[in-house]
């Protein structure tokens, strides 16, 4: 019964301090416009450029919300990793970044105008913003000695 318990203790214990290598959060690419659009051919160039710039990171999460545009842009990515793309709810921020904090790895999030600068404040504590015509900017997170380090870079 001793080494049962001390078993789950250090498998509980492994979870409270497993921590991802880093979060990268972007915003979708360019789209069209309509109630569910789907990217320009401006955006899908982007979504290549974000898969090349993205792919040597060798993410072993993608996870993107609902919509035609945000699954789009991470689609060549997915393609260049063999990594599935996996649906999160954007109404549900705080959970979902606890939730990526308890992965490890390289993890790619691509969210909306909106979404991308609350997720980098929940996960690293900084506010960022994205203008309703930016498209370029990728916001990485990562830790160093416990502290969320926030790292800006672009997809151009």
């Amino acid at each position: 019964m001793k080494i049962l318990l001390l078993m789950l203790l250090t498998l509980a214990s492994a979870n409270v301090f497993a921590q991802p290598e880093q979060i990268v959060l972007i915003r979708h690419a360019e789209k069209m416009a309509g109630k569910d659009p789907e990217l320009t051919p401006q955006g899908q160039q982007r979504a290549q450029r974000l898969a090349t710039l993205l792919a040597p990171l060798s993410p072993g999460r993608l996870f993107s919300t609902d919509y035609n545009r945000t699954k789009q842009t991470l689609a060549p990515l997915s393609s260049k990793t063999s990594v599935p793309v996996q649906l999160y709810d954007p109404r549900a921020l705080a959970d979902f970044a606890m939730q990526l904090k308890t992965y490890s790895g390289t993890i790619v999030v691509a969210g909306h105008s909106n979404t991308t600068p609350e997720l980098v404040k929940l996960l690293s504590g900084h506010s960022v913003s994205i203008r309703e015509d930016e498209f370029d900017k990728v916001f990485i997170v990562n830790w160093k000695e416990g502290k969320a380090v926030l790292e800006k870079q672009h997809s151009n």
